[in-house]
């Protein structure tokens, strides 16, 4: 009986050699570098076009209306008047230009 149990050990630990040998080829090569690939500049709004101050120095920032937009409708809101985000930046646009 002692002679067949070795036998069926040895005959499972056949079995589990390939997985053993798959994970340890998975952790070599999970250990070793990537390969890098060659990074491509991405456009962004300040590199491209996006940017009117660049255009015209007296037209007003994407920046500079968003915040006065914001402070517009803070003030609107406080004040329970009606109106929605887009008369808001048109109002922005509008009083940044006459500033200028």
């Amino acid at each position: 009986m002692e002679g067949e149990k070795k036998g069926k050990k040895e005959k499972r630990g056949a079995k589990k050699a390939p997985l053993l040998d798959n994970f340890t080829e998975s952790l070599e090569t999970a250990s070793k570098p990537k390969e890098k690939k060659a990074r491509v500049p991405r456009k962004t709004a300040s590199s491209g076009t996006g940017s009117r101050s660049k255009k015209n120095p007296k037209e007003p920032t994407v920046e500079q209306i968003q915040l006065r937009a914001y402070f517009i409708a803070q003030r609107r809101k406080a004040l329970g008047l009606h109106g929605d985000a887009t008369s808001d930046w048109v109002q922005a646009e509008r009083e940044l230009r006459e500033e200028v």
